[in-house]
């Protein structure tokens, strides 16, 4: 869920997204929640510890330093690109429409629709992913189920294309089979598409890749996921009133006369006019902030979870998470990590 807010400039509290790095920039108020977060039930601090899923042999190094008083987050990931030659990408393409057009069109009979399936299962190459996907991202639910499959055994470029289309698909059905396709933890190739997700101007995929990190529970994006709750709208392009509220009476009367004549005749036509009387609120200067529910969400229940403390008090406050973050999470986490290599180093 994404909600905005037009706020006065002067107050505003935006994050920028700018060379490709989060940015923060703190007003000197900072936002109110548009709707109050949920209070949720702390677990026992080594919850996360005990659940397989989650458990990792090492602590995430961005969750061992302190968030940087300037620049950017720090990536999760490298960002990735793409594998394979342009000779393999043009064949790949050739491939896949025709299987489109031949196999999977309306005309096509059962067991050739069947047999084309069965061979974009088997398609495994991640050089293919990019191609298969632009061919069927607008097919049948079957063709994208067998799609899906074929990412599912495609090692990290499959998990990062798992986390694209989770990310970036516009059919919320589709988002949920490629999510629950994603092996836990999270790898480093659905921690780079989470990473562009946060980073993007789309403030529905910002949104979604916060969901997609709750999903995976992919605690190395608790410091983006804390930037990304709040943003601005974008720059105020408004010539004139962006807004107007008139609240009074009106009042008409005889503005002008016209003579009008006819035989052995003569007469005035009124002209009326009308005025306004009362108070008009006229709103010129304004900024748009944009909340980004989703991302909020994730953020309170996976810190809440992780560091078996309730962060659902600190709300929307950009702030207040940052001296959560540095004071309490990263001394946690420090620990944590100790822990880790001395249960590493006393394991036969």
């Amino acid at each position: 869920m994404r909600t905005t807010r037009l706020r006065n400039r002067s107050f505003s509290l935006a994050v920028a997204l700018a060379s490709g790095a989060l940015v923060m920039a703190l007003a000197p108020a900072s936002a109110a929640a548009p709707h109050p977060s949920p209070s949720t039930p702390p677990p026992s601090p080594d919850a996360a510890a005990r659940d397989p899923r989650f458990r990792r042999d090492r602590v995430p190094p961005i969750l061992l330093q302190p968030l940087p008083t300037k620049g950017g987050i720090p990536r999760m990931a490298p960002p990735r690109k793409r594998p394979g030659t342009p000779d393999q990408w043009a064949r790949f393409d050739a491939t896949f429409g025709t299987l489109r057009t031949r196999s999977l069109g309306p005309s096509s009979g059962p067991k050739a629709r069947e047999s084309a399936l069965a061979t974009i299962r088997e398609c495994t190459d991640p050089a293919s992913f990019e191609s298969m996907y632009a061919a069927f991202r607008g097919g049948k639910h079957d063709v994208m189920i067998a799609m899906l499959d074929a990412f599912a055994a495609g090692g990290g470029e499959g998990q990062y294309a798992l986390a694209s289309v989770a990310i970036d698909h516009k059919d919320a059905a589709v988002r949920a089979e490629a999510t629950r396709r994603i092996a836990l933890p999270p790898a480093d190739g659905v921690l780079a598409a989470i990473d562009d997700g946060l980073r993007s101007d789309d403030h529905d995929r910002v949104d979604r890749a916060g969901i997609l990190a709750g999903a995976t529970h992919a605690i190395e994006a608790i410091p983006a996921l804390i930037f990304a709750q709040v943003a601005a709208g974008g720059p105020d392009t408004t010539t004139g009133d962006a807004g107007w509220i008139a609240i009074g009476k009106t009042i008409n009367y005889v503005a002008n006369v016209i003579p009008v004549t006819g035989d052995n005749a003569a007469g005035f036509q009124p002209v009326i006019g009308s005025l306004i009387e009362g108070v008009v609120m006229r709103v010129q200067d304004c900024v748009v902030t944009v909340y980004h529910g989703g991302v909020h969400d994730s953020l309170v229940a996976m810190s809440t979870y992780d560091s078996g403390g309730d962060t659902s008090a600190l709300a929307w406050d950009m702030r207040a998470w940052a001296k959560w973050f540095n004071e309490k999470y990263v001394p946690l986490k420090q620990r944590e990590d100790q822990e880790l290599a001395s249960a590493a180093a006393a394991a036969p």
